[in-house]
């Protein structure tokens, strides 16, 4: 695969769930079209459902023979939440109060919520990127080779030239930190900030 592997570490001892990196990197990198609900850099409260939800469930990755398992692509409503826009000119400009349809789940919807009964409740926050792994399940499963790994340095990127947006990536992601873009057809992930 590749001569180096580059990771990042956070120090769970310090973070304190302020999602300061979840925005530095949104407005970074996902702040285009199709993007909306990409969170390349996302922190979660433990214990919870994470984001996308439940993507601790959802399969993917390799069996304990080496073999790819393919797993579940996560919903756009039940597992990213639905993304919206802001109606600035709505707002300020005319709007009338009415019900709106209350919302069930989205990202950090269980920000700082913990387990346990006191005195033992506990939660902690986990920032999650995707790991660029050493023997990635997306690269195995794409069957356009649209996804490889940089020699010089283990950073995993998608080429979307060639990815043709059928989706198998996602399914065998065992984190689900790749993401589909509606507007392009392409899937999309994490760059580990390679350009900068």
């Amino acid at each position: 695969m590749s001569k180096r592997q580059l990771a990042m570490v956070m120090d769970l001892n310090k973070c304190i769930g302020c999602q300061t990196c979840t925005v530095s990197c949104k407005t970074q990198w996902t702040n285009r079209n199709g993007r909306e609900y990409m969170y390349w850099n996302n922190v979660e409260t433990k214990p919870g459902a994470g984001y996308p939800k439940g993507w601790e469930n959802l399969g993917g990755g390799f069996d304990k023979d080496g073999n790819l398992n393919e797993g579940n692509i996560p919903s756009r409503a039940g597992g990213y939440g639905v993304p919206w826009d802001y109606n600035h000119d709505e707002v300020m400009l005319g709007a009338t109060l009415e019900p709106n349809a209350k919302p069930d789940w989205g990202p950090n919807w269980e920000e700082d919520v913990g387990e346990g009964d006191f005195p033992n409740s506990h939660y902690f926050y986990l920032p999650r990127i995707c790991n660029h792994c050493s023997n990635p399940a997306c690269l195995a499963a794409c069957n356009n080779q649209a996804i490889f790994k940089r020699e010089e340095d283990g950073i995993v990127l998608v080429d979307l030239d060639r990815c043709q947006g059928e989706r198998q990536c996602i399914t065998a992601c065992p984190y689900k930190k790749i993401y589909f873009n509606p507007k392009l057809s392409k899937s999309e992930k994490c760059i580990f900030c390679f350009p900068r």
